[in-house]
């Protein structure tokens, strides 16, 4: 049974092969198996979450089932021999998609094909984007065949004609969303998944020899709602769009240059953090007197919400998923929206709001920056204020927010190793003991990490961060701690770093999106408490217990 539903072991190259998924195997057993079908040294296999995995577990324990994909890192000895499997090809490796003689073609939604000109001269390939799952062949069947959790990431695609073999492979290209990781084909007998379609960044690739239909599946980031305003207050719109998307973000910016679409609005903040949904789930709007519903659909984001009412030119108020939520105009949309009303012929998106959209696509967490102070007496926020060690245990008082919602502490750390685990549960346990209530993902359960790590967030009045040397790498797993952070900076959730490591803040290898945001989050006023041998967990907790109760972050 383990070979007739696989384990896939892939190489940067894209070069995979099928291995034994036997439960009680090993993954050192696993990862011998794939050393001799792939002919290459094998230094370790990396997980579904994107972390060398304990080769002394067995695939139960490592949670490895059938259908995964893992990624095997090439042994030292191989790179210093310069193995051609030790880095994935610039160019297709097959002669026939050479340069020579190929024609690259590009349809709506940053589709492509590349082929022999004669094949485009000879079939005339088109491509048809269905606007619904409905619309695929056999559709039963596929989500049959799909993985638990997994969802619609790309554009749903038909390309014809399908009934005919072509003299040569055609290459196809597709944008994705983040968390996309398997491409499916149909076929005579229903579907299949396409073992040799690779995945890089926003794009996924996969050469054939004949058309049908492509669907691209993975488990999807969590959402969330960004908010717009008339630069009149005449309506606003909210977006709904993966958290940590760079391919969201690019569809966001066209949409915000388009004057169809978002051009004549001003983005807002917050952003409104939604969790996860499924395929097609409806999400509900409401305002006093309308409530406005929209269908999730993951291949076709980011979605539109029909146009609301805006309260006035500086904010509006929505309530989402039982959330009430206040977008307001952001400090330089402001500016720009006053620019603008002074003269009638200048456009909406000017040169700031271009800035501030590119910021918000690089991961630059300054765009989210507060409203400027106002002059008179500062009114009391109704949000979260970052608490910042001001002595060992101290901090700063923040305004404090009456949610019923949220009461816990999140512990936010890199399961990458059993000591980091062994540690954070001891940590746990100490707070525990202290009338400290909190929250730790346990992945050993069974349970869908993801959906405990997003229910994990939404009722988390703080965050307790485990601060390794990794701690906050960006690495595009989708649930990580590089988002961890990100959310809790969003919505100004106190913050409780422990340092575990030499360097602060954490600087996590060749990874500068995460170092960037640890350095912006990790201010040298937030004082942290320091474990390096990970040896003091009583004293740990006494502190953070301390500074919880001086804050009142659990008082009714």
């Amino acid at each position: 049974m383990g070979l007739l539903r696989p384990v896939f072991v892939a190489l940067l190259s894209g070069r995979s092969c099928r291995c034994d998924s036997s439960q009680e195997r090993t993954v050192l057993e696993l990862k011998e198996e794939a050393e001799k079908k792939l002919g290459v040294k094998v230094k370790h296999l990396i997980g579904q979450n994107h972390e060398p995995l304990d080769e002394s577990m067995k695939l139960a324990a490592a949670q490895i089932v059938p259908g995964n994909t893992l990624t095997a890192v090439i042994s030292e000895d191989a790179l210093e021999e310069g193995h051609p499997e030790a880095q994935a090809p610039a160019q297709p490796a097959d002669p026939s998609m050479s340069e020579d003689g190929v024609e690259i073609k590009d349809f709506p939604h940053g589709i492509r094909l590349m082929a022999q000109q004669a094949i485009f001269e000879g079939f005339d390939p088109q491509i048809e984007v269905l606007e619904n799952w409905s619309d695929l062949k056999e559709v039963s069947a596929l989500e049959e065949a799909l993985p638990a959790g997994h969802v619609p990431l790309a554009r749903l695609l038909r390309l014809t004609p399908e009934d005919r073999t072509f003299p040569a492979p055609v290459k196809v290209q597709v944008p994705t969303c983040a968390g996309a990781e398997t491409l499916w084909r149909s076929s005579t007998t229903g579907w299949e998944q396409v073992e040799t379609a690779t995945f890089e960044e926003t794009r996924a690739t996969v050469t054939v020899d004949h058309f049908c239909e492509f669907v691209v599946t993975g488990k999807p980031h969590p959402l969330k709602g960004l908010g717009f305003l008339h630069v009149q207050g005449e309506n606003a719109q909210v977006i709904i769009m993966h958290t940590g998307c760079e391919s969201c973000e690019r569809n966001l910016a066209v949409l915000c240059s388009d004057p169809d679409s978002l051009q004549p609005l001003r983005r807002c903040s917050p952003n409104l953090q939604l969790g996860t949904f499924r395929n097609d789930e409806a999400l509900e709007i409401k305002q006093p007197g309308r409530t406005s519903k929209m269908k999730i659909r993951f291949h076709r984001m980011p979605l539109m919400s029909p146009e609301l009412d805006a309260q006035s030119r500086q904010h509006f108020n929505v309530e989402i998923e039982d959330q009430n939520h206040c977008f307001k105009i952001r400090p330089e949309e402001a500016t720009a929206a006053t620019a603008a009303t002074a003269e009638p012929g200048l456009e909406p998106h000017s040169a700031g709001s271009a800035e501030a959209s590119s910021a918000a696509m690089t991961g630059n967490m300054e765009s989210a920056a507060a409203p400027a102070a106002p002059t008179g007496p500062a009114p009391r926020r109704p949000c979260r204020q970052r608490a910042n060690f001001k002595a060992v245990g101290t901090y700063t008082r923040p305004v404090s927010v009456a949610s019923t919602d949220r009461g816990h502490l999140m512990l936010s750390g890199r399961f990458n190793s059993d000591a980091i685990v062994a540690y954070m549960k001891e940590v746990k346990s100490q707070l525990e003991t202290r009338s400290v209530p909190v929250f730790m993902v346990d992945a050993s359960t069974g349970q869908d990490f993801g959906h405990m790590t997003c229910k994990g967030l939404y009722r988390a009045k703080g965050m307790v961060a485990f601060c390794t040397s990794e701690y906050g790498a960006y690495t595009r797993a989708g649930y990580e701690t590089f988002y961890e952070l990100e959310f809790a900076h969003q919505n100004q959730l106190p913050l409780f770093p422990i340092k575990l490591c030499d360097q602060w803040p954490p600087a996590p290898q060749n990874n500068e999106r995460g170092t960037c945001q640890n350095k912006f989050v990790f201010k040298k006023s937030l004082v942290f408490a320091e474990d390096l041998q990970m040896t003091n967990a009583k004293g740990v907790a006494d502190k953070i217990a301390e500074s919880v109760a001086r804050l009142g972050i659990f008082r009714n």
